[in-house]
């Protein structure tokens, strides 16, 4: 790796840098990332690593569905152990207790259950006085995506579809992180909430896909927008969230008692922008890319920014790139926000290790590994370091910065099946060099059988 070279003007900003591990429930099954990846039984080697390479906070999963199997009663055992470690490493958790469908499958319809806010809240209430050292709380994942999924197109339970679906699940998960909120400030001293979303945009590239890119431009806010108040009669989406449950007294709450949000986290993947026609999505247009679009939030909420996740599946080399072009996207935005007085809290590559699963969704436990993370899985799920891991350790060092990280020529299937091809416009920049061919397309691999994990 190539140390600081000379530059003309002042050198980019060194960033701080995280990272984190998967650990979506594959509802029905009574299996999670964190079984099929087995970061379950190798969690002290993995977080060993995280400490090894200079990374000292890490996006922590904590598994609720499996902690209260049993509505009521909560079985601390692997987490007791597993936090036991982190605390005794110096690691800084940001727990993650609802990552996606993560909750009880006694749970029925998920978010959209009228018990779901208390019963959370109790979970989470008896979680802060179990580990009252742990200050930094994701009180739910990425709601927007998490609540298209399971009420818009249907793939994750409870399996809803269309407008009425996405807002009760919406609400569901607005009410729980309001009173989660308010039950925490109460429980924990030095409280920092880092709230976690989709960083997304919508292009309409004609006329007829007019109405479904206004309403998913207006979605991808609605969380943020009801958890601060800022929901009332004028809002583009008040008459779907009336027809849907939505009551006055909740909106006369949330005006007069706005959620606490301390760190506003931004997951941003090269599908984060899509483009859409009257035959459905498409890729051809120009993104706005990382930093332009993160500055869209910026200039709508008044929070710090994280990058709270990224990645690209693909080839070590291919990752290599995507890294080089969204540091360079935060170095950037940092010095943007300076000067508005705002910071920029962290660079996230999410997962550590490769993960498991999403090639089907997280639906089916078949241990296939995603390679996407910054260490690899080999065919017995031992880690590997690569020229990725190395880098990322120089990062958080402070050693380099973008632009010496090296760009190799992106192969097909992450520029097509992966969507990275529409931001080689951003990328014009870039000293490519040659990487070694993968020899084979991108689909999950599964090297074990579920008996084997």
């Amino acid at each position: 790796m190539e140390g600081k070279s000379a530059t003309s003007g002042p050198p980019p900003p060194r960033l701080f840098y995280l990272s984190g591990f998967e650990g979506t429930q594959m509802f029905g099954h009574g299996i999670d990332v964190l079984d099929t990846s087995q970061h379950t039984g190798r969690y002290a080697a993995d977080l060993l690593q995280l400490v090894t390479d200079g990374i000292t906070e890490f996006r922590c999963c904590i598994p609720w569905h499996k902690i209260e199997r049993v509505r009521g009663s909560y079985d601390w055992s692997w987490t007791d152990r597993y936090l036991d470690q982190v605390r005794r490493l110096g690691l800084r958790p940001i727990v993650d207790p609802l990552h996606h469908t993560s909750f009880p499958h006694w749970l029925e319809n998920g978010f959209a259950n009228p018990d779901f806010p208390h019963r959370y809240v109790a979970f989470l209430t008896s979680f802060a006085r179990r580990y009252p050292w742990v200050s930094d709380y994701t009180i739910i994942n990425e709601p927007v995506a998490t609540s298209i999924l399971c009420g818009f197109t249907g793939d994750w339970y409870p399996h809803w579809t269309g407008r009425g679906g996405v807002a009760q699940m919406i609400l569901g998960m607005v009410r729980a992180i309001h009173a989660a909120s308010i039950a925490l400030e109460n429980l924990v001293p030095a409280l920092r909430i880092v709230h976690v979303d989709t960083c997304e945009r919508h292009h309409a590239l004609d006329e007829a896909a007019k109405d479904h890119t206004e309403f998913s431009n207006h979605l991808r806010f609605a969380v943020l927008d009801l958890l601060l108040g800022r929901v009332a009669a004028d809002h583009p989406l008040f008459e779907l969230f009336s027809r849907n449950g939505l009551r006055e007294d909740e909106l006369a709450l949330y005006r007069a008692l706005p959620s606490r949000i301390d760190v506003l986290g931004l997951d941003y993947y090269a599908h984060s922008e899509m483009g859409w026609t009257r035959k459905g999505p498409s890729e051809a247009f120009r993104p706005f890319g990382f930093r332009k679009l993160a500055k869209e939030y910026a200039a709508r909420y008044p929070f710090n920014l994280m990058l709270s996740e990224t990645n690209v599946r693909g080839r070590i080399e291919d990752r290599l790139t995507w890294l080089r072009y969204m540091v360079s996207e935060c170095e950037q935005l940092t010095l943007e926000l300076m000067a508005q007085g705002r910071q920029f809290e962290g660079f996230c590559w999410y997962p550590h290790i490769d993960s498991t699963d999403w090639c089907s969704l997280c639906r089916e436990p078949n241990g296939r590994i995603d390679p996407q993370g910054i260490y690899h899985l080999t065919g017995q799920f031992d880690r590997m370091p690569s020229e990725l891991s190395e880098t990322y350790v120089q990062l958080a060092a402070g050693k380099i910065e973008a632009s010496q990280i090296p760009a190799y020529r992106l192969e097909n299937p992450v520029l097509t099946d992966r969507r990275v091809g529409k931001f080689l416009c951003h990328m014009a920049g870039f000293e490519w060099r040659e990487g070694q061919p993968s020899g084979a397309p991108y689909a999950c691999q599964s090297p074990l059988t579920l008996a084997d994990i």
